[in-house]
């Protein structure tokens, strides 16, 4: 059978190596049919430009997907560590089966044949989830995709509900690749602390990062900072116009405290995705989109991103009526990963109401907030 392997990096290296020396000849010896590694796939780009490494061509996505149609290539198999949802939702659009994807065990564990390869469908991983802290913010940004500059009260989640729903959802999915934390502002939630920690016990191998404005952070405890630093999370800093000035001065205080952290400062500019007249293009629209990546658990539901959950705060405020549809209740009766994940992948009702990023001057909303600190229609004319 015939495979390509994602990604350039060490991890996509030793999965290759370890097909050819280990898994091959644990599959002959069982008569079973060995895997031919034919290809790399790698982001952007045309071969020959891509190159080879060793005997293996460097393809793109689209060569990859034609390659696929022809069966030439039967499957592509995705580094647990270096898996990008974005890619799947491609490979999708572009004619791949998701039952041909298929996912390493972590190459930092113990690699056994029998946990070495699996279908990614069934296996219970995601690359990427998100959660609210909080729901309201301290900076409130017009265009916010989670419209947290409409929620008027401080409004955080329940711990124990939480903690509850985050064992829930570890029946299901035991293993995240990307864990995140974030709001509105979740720096407001007196528990923060708490958040951090639970989900470090629930999901210990995940790559955990609690998302600022950094507003908040020289406030903080020196128990936030230790819960940051011993329980191997992050901070990643979401550095708007407001704060700009401030970073030097707040990436001294970080390394200071010793914590991991990153500063990502956005420009002028702020993106706007949603429109007040529904299109018909919400697949079109889905699979290029990249929230569509994120995933987001909100009060023991599931869905692809925040909009679900976050549009109540849209229709509350300007008495509108969009379908908040694409949710998954983890209590459902005979819940599965399986079922979880290709409902991920599934465009849904309200992506009608989105659109691909329409580009804004930055600003934080005054109240009243109009519509149009919201929806792009006069910005694109209804255009998608």
């Amino acid at each position: 059978m015939n495979v390509a392997v994602f990604g350039l990096s060490q991890a996509a290296q030793i999965i290759t190596n370890v097909i050819e020396n280990f898994y091959n000849p644990w599959l002959k010896n069982r008569g079973a049919e060995p895997l031919n590694v034919t290809a790399l796939v790698a982001r952007g780009g045309v071969a020959p430009d891509f190159g080879r490494v060793g005997n293996l061509a460097i393809i793109n996505e689209v060569q990859f997907s034609a390659l696929y149609a022809k069966k030439v290539i039967n499957k592509i198999i995705f580094p647990r560590e270096d898996m990008a949802n974005s890619w799947l939702l491609k490979l999708i659009s572009l004619g791949v089966k998701a039952e041909d994807f298929y996912l390493t065990c972590r190459l930092s564990n113990n690699i056994s044949p029998l946990n070495f390869l699996e279908p990614y469908l069934s296996a219970k991983f995601l690359p990427q989830l998100e959660f609210h802290a909080a729901d309201n913010c301290n900076l409130n940004c017009r265009g916010c995709s989670h419209f947290s500059g409409l929620v008027t009260k401080p409004t955080f989640p329940s711990l124990t509900k939480f903690e509850k729903d985050l064992n829930r959802l570890h029946e299901l999915i035991d293993d995240i690749d990307r864990l995140y934390i974030l709001g509105g502002e979740p720096l407001l939630n007196p528990e923060v602390n708490e958040y951090v920690k639970l989900c470090r016990k629930i999901y210990p191998h995940s790559k955990l990062k609690l998302v600022t404005n950094g507003i908040l952070l020289p406030k903080m405890s020196d128990e936030f900072f230790q819960t940051i630093r011993t329980n191997n999370a992050s901070i990643e800093v979401s550095s708007y116009p407001p704060m700009h000035s401030k970073i030097p001065q707040l990436e001294k205080f970080l390394n200071e405290k010793q914590v991991d952290f990153i500063v990502r400062k956005y420009a002028e500019k702020f993106s706007i995705k949603h429109t007040l007249a529904p299109h018909n293009k919400q697949s079109e629209i889905f699979f290029r989109c990249s929230r569509a990546n994120c995933h987001f658990l909100y009060d023991g539901k599931i869905a692809a991103c925040c909009f679900p959950f976050m549009v109540k705060y849209f229709n509350e405020y300007f008495n509108q009526n969009w379908t908040a549809d694409g949710i998954t209740d983890l209590y459902e009766t005979d819940l599965t990963a399986e079922k979880i994940k290709s409902r991920l992948m599934t465009p849904f009702e309200l992506c009608r109401h989105c659109t691909d990023h329409v580009m804004i001057d930055w600003g934080a909303i005054s109240y009243p907030s109009p519509i149009t600190d919201w929806t792009n229609d006069h910005l694109i004319g209804n255009n998608v």
